[in-house]
């Protein structure tokens, strides 16, 4: 599915060793990248909304993990959850698995196709060891194929080459964070160079947002691995291999009737879960150029992952026992195992700079839900994944206009065959100005969870619906099920967007871009007959539960079935400044508007959906960092956000509740000692003792957390 160019080629060793404070904004403008054509090219030369965050400006930030790193992307939604979990997307659809958007590394797509999206807590990737990470903020299925919707995300680290010698990097701060990193680069016997590396770190809990205590959300993680490029005739080979393990803990928050609510928190189970989680891989990656100057580039690998959850499970429903059961221990979760091939080959004829590839995938995959408030007839499921795509990058007047078209072919083994097509235009009116338009298709495949298990998804006091009914009595089970004999349906956008950038001479540059996307197909729910029907049928069932047994364990079922019914319409803009004042000093500066509009249903569920899509996302992002280098080794990096509010419901309400906006400061003095050693001590958040960014509405739930302010001290060995 996905290949990465960066094996064809490789930035400058000036580029990736420089200090960004010591390049020109000409010189930034003109930096590498790969993802968004699959071949090395500039910024500036981009057709679409592209940024590259260095090496440089990802150690300058003081980002302890990726997603932290991605919240310098203008127009990125990057919230945190919990102490180690995040929410990450581009133009929308904001939740804890962001499934519209595609996250590679190294070429390998890190998007769980059991999650429909990212475990970003697996993520922990040496930070050292990123040459760059590349976001394209728009679709890029033209390319990437499925899932690559709103957005490209492409994690790529340093060849082994370039990480020689030893390293040590250690990290202390408040809330019991500590992390520690070694790495090691030397040459191999017969050629070539290779480098082991292994991390740990361990964390304690964040303050729960209700009542501001230390919460049970600690984390601990640990990655190994190796990275060899033998040297070997007629191209270059890289050989990757990782393993890591993940455990952490929550408390988890399931709808359930009202007998077996936990004490404060009617018709919510609040629940301690521990999570253990596993994964490897093995990867390999060839690419050589032929005597006629085609280059190709082959890639294959395995990457197996499970996650498990072990704690009280159920809503208190059953299909055996009328009157319902309590929670119970299990463990519930899955593991799946990914074989993906890859082959891309690039030649020029003429005006005509082409790629074209194939690729196939095969994923097995085995989720093991018990009963209440999951339920899911085959856990188990194997499917190919084949696709080939074409892309043609065609000057039609040189060094002034640009034509792009291009298209995936894929046939998924869920939804069936999709078309992804794509044409862009770039114009470069003159050597300082770049205008590009793109109009594009995309799909996105739910995961199997979505489609065809049924999921209780909230409970709440069925007076609310049924005013003759007595408070406190009958608890409303929303329940979503699939229609016997659906098949899994993809989503799909048509995406329309155009940019500007400009050069005001070495010193200033300014990017904008405008887009609008038509959503269609969207994952959602409706309830069966009609909500009408759902009353009578409702009532019938209450009074004659309540007459039998009033004991708070009588519940209804408001019956519901998944849907590809829902359309939303997204539009806005995002806007960057890039200033160097002076030369020792960079200012940048960005704004990101974004607004979802859809049509209401009528229908309790699908308007919860609707609704949540709507207020999920922030509408307003603005950021400033600034970045001063003071002579003597000494740099002080600020970095400041705003926020807008947004939305969320509860499982045991039908109303939703507002996450207030907030405005955050990180501050980071670091003292380059010598070329070997660097000291630092950051403050992140520091202008309140804790603020809630977002709140985990998939089931399971977890609690909601805030984000606190917190103090670190690194340290950054080279010998």
């Amino acid at each position: 599915m996905a290949l990465a160019c960066a094996g064809l080629c490789s930035l400058t060793s000036h580029a990736e060793e420089a200090n960004l404070l010591d390049l020109s904004l000409e010189e930034l403008v003109n930096y590498r990248l790969t993802s968004m054509s699959r071949k090395e090219q500039r910024v500036v030369d981009t057709a679409a909304a592209a940024y590259v965050i260095t090496a440089e400006e990802i150690r300058r930030s003081g980002a302890l993990s990726i997603p932290e790193a991605l919240r310098m992307v203008p127009g990125l939604n990057v919230a945190q959850i919990s102490r180690d979990s995040w929410a990450v997307s581009s133009r929308g659809f904001l939740e804890r698995f962001s499934s519209k958007l595609l996250v590679l590394v190294d070429g390998r797509s890190i998007y769980s196709p059991m999650y429909s999206g990212v475990l970003w807590e697996t993520q922990d990737t040496l930070m050292e060891d990123i040459e760059r990470i590349e976001v394209i903020r728009g679709p890029g299925a033209a390319l990437w194929g499925t899932n690559a919707m709103n957005g490209v995300i492409n994690v790529i680290t340093r060849k082994a080459k370039a990480t020689q010698g030893n390293m040590l990097s250690t990290q202390l701060g408040q809330g019991g964070y500590g992390a520690l990193a070694l790495r090691h680069g030397g040459e191999l016997d017969g050629g070539g160079h290779y480098r082991l590396y292994a991390k740990t770190d361990t964390m304690n809990g964040s303050p729960e947002t209700e009542t501001g205590i230390t919460g049970i959300d600690g984390a601990s993680h640990q990655r190994v691995g190796f990275r060899m490029e033998p040297l070997v005739d007629g191209g270059e080979l890289s050989v990757k291999a990782e393993a890591y393990r993940l455990r952490s803990q929550s408390l988890y928050l399931m709808p359930t009737v009202l007998a077996y609510s936990s004490p404060g928190t009617p018709f919510v189970s609040a629940n301690p879960e521990q999570k253990k989680g596993e994964g490897a891989l093995l990867q390999a990656r060839y690419n050589w150029r032929t005597a006629d100057g085609a280059q190709s580039v082959l890639q294959a690998y395995v990457d197996r992952e499970s996650m498990f959850h072990e704690g009280l499970l159920g809503s208190g429903t059953s299909a055996s026992i009328p009157f319902g059961t309590p929670p119970s221990l299990a463990r519930f979760g899955g593991e799946k195992t990914d074989i993906d091939i890859d082959f891309q080959r690039r030649q020029v004829w003429g005006d005509h700079d082409v790629i074209w590839g194939l690729a196939l995938r095969h994923t097995t995959d085995d989720l093991r839900l018990p009963s209440g408030p999951f339920q899911l007839a085959n856990g188990k499921d194997s499917r190919f994944n084949y696709s080939a795509f074409i892309h043609d990058d065609m000057t039609l007047i040189p060094d002034r206009f640009k034509f792009i078209w291009g298209s995936k072919f894929e046939r998924d083994g869920l939804t069936g065959f999709n078309i992804q097509p794509n044409v862009r235009m770039l114009w470069t009116p003159s050597s300082s100005d770049t205008v590009w338009g793109a109009l594009s298709r995309s799909v996105r495949s739910p995961r199997r969870i979505e489609s065809l298990a049924t999921i209780d998804v909230a409970a709440f006091d069925a007076q609310d619906k049924f005013p003759a009914l007595p408070p406190q009595k009958l608890t409303a089970m929303v329940q979503i099920s699939p229609r016997p004999g659906n098949a899994v349906m993809a989503e799909n956008a048509i995406s329309l967007e155009g940019g500007w950038r400009k050069q005001l001479g070495p010193q200033l540059s300014l990017d904008g871009t405008l887009f609008v996307n038509d959503y269609a197909g969207l994952r959602g729910g409706r309830f069966i007959g009609g909500t009408q029907e759902q009353s009578i049928l409702g009532s019938e069932q209450a009074l004659a539960c309540l007459m039998s047994r009033p004991s708070g364990t009588c519940y209804i079922t408001l019956q519901g079935y998944n849907t590809n019914l829902d359309k939303i319409r997204t539009w806005g803009g995002e806007f960057a400044l890039d200033w160097h004042p002076q030369n020792q000093w960079r200012l940048q500066a960005s704004y990101a508007y974004l607004r979802m509009q859809g049509g209401n249903s009528g229908d309790l569920i699908g308007d919860m959906q609707y609704n949540a899509y709507l207020g999920g996302t922030p509408n307003h992002q603005i950021s400033l960092r600034s970045n001063y280098a003071f002579g003597q080794g000494w740099n002080l990096d600020l970095s400041g956000r705003y926020v807008s509010k947004t939305q969320h419901y509860p499982i045991n309400s039908l109303a939703p509740q507002t996450i207030a906006p907030y405005v955050t400061l990180d501050a980071r003095v670091a003292w380059q000692v010598d070329r070997q050693l660097e000291l630092a001590v950051m403050g992140k958040n520091l202008l309140s003792n804790r603020h809630t960014e977002f709140v985990d509405t998939l089931l399971p739930y977890t609690r909601a957390y805030d984000v606190q302010r917190t103090l670190f001290l690194t340290a950054l060995w080279r010998f």
